[in-house]
């Protein structure tokens, strides 16, 4: 006997993209060939995040650390019998079947991501309930933003940032000169489709040759177990990266680069899925000496900077352009000011709606679920912003950074650090 066919879609909505604490309308299209008994047709909105991983102790054994949370939930009942009692059956007649829905997220819901060993995932479910049987489903997945206003961080994100790692090779007698690296960075804060301008500069007076100079725009993840204990797994992964060439002995060399943001969701230091960005640059010694390198944070968010300087707009935006092509007039600072505070619930918004290219689209089915009649495969969309190009653009695209020289990198390139242990489940 042929199954219902179901189709959910979102008013306005075709991305499946929604605001934390905005409200979600849609419909629900069911198919029936033929007549079905049934206890219940419902639908079930859920929002949760979920850690899980399996780590093998001295002594050979191997335990699982996990934890949940759950951030959403709501139930809307399409069809039922008249009775209270849940044995009793109700007819879901053959043809078409049209039920609308609307549920207003909670303002406190965190962005969607998907990880090697956890996820934050809203998905919405039509369940249909049968006697005697297996409860048969259909389900698809949503993305869920959580704003962060860059403007709203203490300490502010608008100042430069300096670091410099200065390494002497060798001790005693035969410590040579310093190999002094210096990294600047205009700015801290930044959305998707922006570039971060990276200026290194090397002094090597030393008696090593470096043989290449590495710049990378990293993500570490933190996963945070809740049972049996309180637990950690860190895992990093490699968004953006630039080779560029060495610096001989006795020698000095400097380098500017500009690293475009990918669509990623906002740094985030709550939850048990805790998510922090930083840009790092790596001065590959000859031979065994450990490799200089330089770390700094910064913060990727949804609402980008105003009160930027002339240098640091120019430097973050393609080709220099303030937002727009041949728009001089409109700044990074207007931009924020103009556009995200009507856009709170319209999401009509001058950026497109991007999967993030470190993940591909993922099967949200649950292993204890049975009987399913389709879950389509779902990767988060996260709002990036058309800096330099003609109009904005709602539409989803992965092609629109492709000319700019940045160099997305492959999953391959993830690496995992050992869980630490802590009292606070934070290594």
């Amino acid at each position: 006997m042929a199954p219902p066919v179901c189709d959910i879609s979102f008013e306005d909505n075709s991305h499946g993209v929604f605001l934390a604490g905005q409200t979600i309308v849609g419909q629900v299209d069911i198919q029936v060939p033929k007549a079905k008994k049934v206890r219940s047709v419902y639908l079930r909105l859920t929002g949760q995040g979920s850690c899980k991983w399996a780590e093998t102790r001295e002594t050979g054994s191997s335990a699982v650390f996990s934890s949940r949370e759950e951030y959403a939930a709501h139930t809307v009942v399409f069809l039922s019998g008249s009775s209270s009692e849940s044995s009793e059956e109700v007819e879901l007649g053959e043809g078409s079947h049209r039920y609308r829905f609307s549920y207003r997220l909670p303002p406190e819901c965190p962005t969607s991501f998907e990880g090697d060993f956890g996820y934050v995932r809203y998905t919405i479910r039509i369940v249909f309930e049968r006697p005697w049987k297996y409860d048969l489903t259909y389900k698809i997945a949503f993305t869920v933003v959580q704003q962060l206003d860059l403007n709203r961080i203490s300490p502010p994100l608008n100042e430069a940032i300096v670091k410099e790692n200065m390494r002497q090779f060798s001790c005693g007698p035969c410590r040579s000169a310093p190999m002094i690296m210096t990294v600047c960075v205009p700015m801290t804060g930044y959305v998707p489709g922006q570039l971060v301008r990276v200026t290194v500069d090397i002094m090597n007076k030393s008696r090593k040759d470096i043989s290449e100079v590495k710049l990378k725009l990293r993500r570490q993840v933190k996963y945070l177990s809740q049972s049996p204990s309180e637990r950690s797994k860190t895992v990093f992964c490699t968004l953006v990266k630039y080779q560029c060439s060495g610096v001989d002995r006795d020698r000095s060399a400097g380098y500017e680069r500009r690293l475009l943001i990918p669509p990623e969701p906002p740094t985030r230091s709550s939850t048990i899925i805790r998510i922090e960005y930083f840009i790092e640059i790596i001065a590959k010694v000859v031979g065994l000496h450990a490799s200089p390198r330089v770390k700094i944070p910064i913060t990727i968010g949804t609402v980008p900077l105003a009160n930027l300087n002339k240098s640091q707009e120019q430097s973050s935006v393609v080709d220099g352009n303030p937002l727009l092509r041949g728009v001089s007039t409109t700044s990074v600072s207007n931009l924020a000011t103009q556009h995200m505070a009507s856009s709170l619930q319209s999401l009509k918004m001058p950026h497109s709606f991007e999967e993030s290219p470190s993940r591909a689209a993922i099967d949200i089915q649950e292993d204890d679920e049975q009987q399913t009649l389709g879950a389509k495969p779902f990767a988060p969309r996260y709002p990036v912003y058309k800096f330099g190009e003609g109009a904005p653009s709602t539409a989803a695209s992965t092609t629109a950074t492709a000319t700019l020289t940045t160099t997305p990198i492959t999953p391959a390139e993830i690496t995992t650090t050992e869980p630490v242990k802590g009292s606070n489940g934070v290594s």
